[in-house]
């Protein structure tokens, strides 16, 4: 009778998805406190509709920022799964912060573009 070989070299793909998600959920922190300093008077001597500097944003975020991060979410995915399945990195921080951070910089440069 043979022992199964030892899976202690392989990396554990849900820490390093968790480590992945915490990027995630860090941009979206950081969106959030963006919004928080932003002003929600609008302009004096405005006539029709105008909106206040925090509600344009708040627009750019749900129209342009989140399609561009929901893309970048599944890049991060799909490099988070090549990376785990072809690489012998054995750290799962370094794994998700692989993952995340090309899309994230494309999504970044693409919405600062804008």
């Amino acid at each position: 009778m043979t022992l199964a070989p030892s899976r202690t070299h392989l990396v554990d793909a849900r820490s390093s998805f968790l480590v992945l998600a915490g990027w995630y959920v860090a941009v979206v922190v950081s969106f959030g406190l963006f919004l928080s300093t932003l002003s929600e008077s609008v302009p004096a001597g405005c006539g029709g509709v105008c909106d206040s500097e925090r509600s344009r944003a708040l627009l750019f975020g749900l129209y342009t920022a989140t399609p561009a991060l929901f893309l970048a979410l599944l890049v991060s995915l799909a490099m988070l799964a090549v990376l785990v399945a072809r690489t012998r990195i054995r750290s799962s921080a370094v794994l998700g912060s692989l993952s995340a951070a090309l899309p994230l910089a494309v999504c970044g440069l693409l919405v600062a573009s804008l």
